[in-house]
């Protein structure tokens, strides 16, 4: 019976990613609208898993209310109609005073929990369509090209490096992962960012390739981990059953919301200086 479902769910999986890789690169490909749009969308659902995992627990942080002000944040950042600091505090404000007139379902840790989805799911998305659209557009399509790469095979063979030489276990958060697999998965996407500064050279540098490899190896694994944490103190499996063979869309883009803002910092702030 076990075996039956990890056929079909690899046979999910498989079809998902024939239909969902193409489509991604083209996105990707495309940039501007089409590309913020996208991870508008992914943000939207991300957020709204991560509200809704904590029911288990006793916590309904206000989803709809949250959501609505996540996406005029979102707008906020890519309009000049919109100061994004002043929306943020009075979201701030505003979701805890609706909370404290609550009739049903109040808990005053409800709030933190809107405000730590924000700052989980709707920042990082800003951040990494910024990384896409700003600079010159080559070189945006290149990095964003780079890090879903990157955090794919770092998952990928983190996964089959467990399988293969797994002995020690990495964390109790997530008993199926092993240091070996770990280690793995972080030096195949150290070397796999050499790697594609030799394959694209005049649109990645062999310093970006290794600070973006380091940063995915360490902390791509760490984002994972992050929501592995979240599922396990929610009592969930996955985030929802949106993706077919994958779980939510939470459990898809774990990796890229945490590494995203590291990522940027480095383009943006460090790159220049290092």
């Amino acid at each position: 019976m076990n075996n039956e479902n990890n056929n079909s769910n690899l046979t999910k999986r498989v079809i998902v990613g024939i239909i969902a890789i193409p489509l991604l690169l083209l996105l990707i490909y495309a940039g501007g609208k089409y590309f913020t749009g996208f991870l508008l969308l992914v943000e939207i659902i991300c957020l709204y898993e991560f509200l809704n995992m904590f029911g288990n627990k006793n916590f309904y942080p206000l989803k709809i209310f949250t959501i609505i002000f996540s996406v005029i944040i979102y707008f906020a950042i890519f309009s000049n109609l919109i100061a994004p600091i002043p929306t943020i505090t009075i979201f701030f404000v505003f979701i805890f005073t609706i909370e404290i007139f609550r009739t049903d379902k109040l808990n005053p840790l409800n709030p933190f929990l809107s405000f730590a989805g924000i700052f989980y799911v709707t920042v990082p998305a800003i951040l990494l369509a910024l990384i896409r659209s700003n600079g010159e557009q080559e070189a945006g399509f290149y990095r964003i090209l780079m890090i879903f790469i990157l955090i794919w095979l770092c998952d990928t063979f983190a996964y089959f490096g467990g399988k293969l030489f797994g002995k020690n276990k990495l964390t109790d958060i997530s008993p199926g992962k092993t240091v070996e697999g770990s280690v793995t998965g972080f030096l195949f996407a150290v070397i796999s960012g050499i790697v594609m500064h030799f394959i694209f050279q005049n649109h990645i540098s062999f310093k970006d390739g290794l600070i973006v490899g380091l940063i995915i190896g360490i902390f791509g694994q760490t984002g994972d981990l992050l929501e592995s944490s979240l599922k396990r103190f929610c009592d969930i499996k996955d985030s929802s059953n949106i993706i077919p063979g994958h779980g939510g869309m939470l459990d898809r883009f774990d990796s890229l919301l945490f590494v995203s803002p590291l990522i940027y910092i480095y383009f943006f702030y460090i790159k220049s200086f290092i």
